[in-house]
């Protein structure tokens, strides 16, 4: 398997981060946000509304990673009003070879851009986060990540919609640079992105959960005896 260089890497990353906001600012016209929303959960052969929209604004690439950017934009025209505000987007961490461990990975599952001063968050940790949030319960993330986590091409492709639309309750709930950038290489190095998810995912809870009893342990030791 041939290894990344570092050029082509941040290429793909920046790529990805540029066409997310692309994505989000043509989503402002209603007519072509109909036009985008029109793919989801469609092959890419079948997208036929979204071709005048984005097919220049996808760069060259493999059957894979084309489907992967349509797959992205159908789902963000898709969001509902408060999750299409304006995020601010940073570029995606882009895995290396197949075995290798993520640059930057943090302890708790975030991923740097490789330069320390940005983090990443990849879609187990979304789902995490969405847990935390109260969107969903901490077992049926669990069920969908499972599921996801377990599928090819196509089966990632039809599952994820679903997931995404419980979860995008506000702007920032996906990390969709990094999400799409995965999706350009699941075809490639699905296993070690699923890892990263499964363990972004329950290292995010893990956290989340020794924060709120550290916070619940100083509540009690702060409150006044009862006289």
């Amino acid at each position: 398997m041939t290894t990344p260089t570092p050029a082509r890497t941040n290429n793909t990353a920046v790529r990805a981060s540029e066409f997310v906001s692309t994505v989000f600012s043509l989503c402002e016209d209603p007519g072509k946000r109909a036009a985008l929303r029109s793919g989801l959960g469609r092959p890419l052969d079948r997208c036929h509304r979204m071709h005048q929209v984005i097919a220049a604004r996808v760069p060259p690439g493999s059957q894979n990673s084309e489907r992967a950017y349509y797959a992205v934009a159908a789902m963000i025209a898709a969001l509902p009003p408060q999750a299409r505000s304006t995020v601010v987007r940073e570029a995606p961490e882009v895995p290396g070879p197949a075995g290798s461990a993520p640059d930057g990975a943090s302890e708790d599952g975030a991923e740097s851009t490789g330069n320390g001063t940005a983090l990443r968050r990849n879609f187990g940790q979304c789902l995490a986060e969405g847990v935390e949030h109260g969107v969903l319960r901490e077992s049926a993330a669990e069920a969908r990540l499972s599921l996801l986590t377990r599928q090819s091409v196509d089966g990632v492709h039809r599952h994820l919609p679903a997931t995404v639309r419980v979860l995008a309750d506000r702007s920032s709930a996906v990390d969709w640079a990094q999400l799409l950038v995965d999706l350009c290489r699941w075809d490639r190095h699905r296993d070690q992105i699923t890892r990263r998810w499964l363990q972004s995912f329950y290292r995010t809870r893990s956290a989340a959960e020794r924060q709120a009893a550290e916070q619940a342990d100083r509540a009690e030791h702060d409150e006044p005896d009862a006289e």
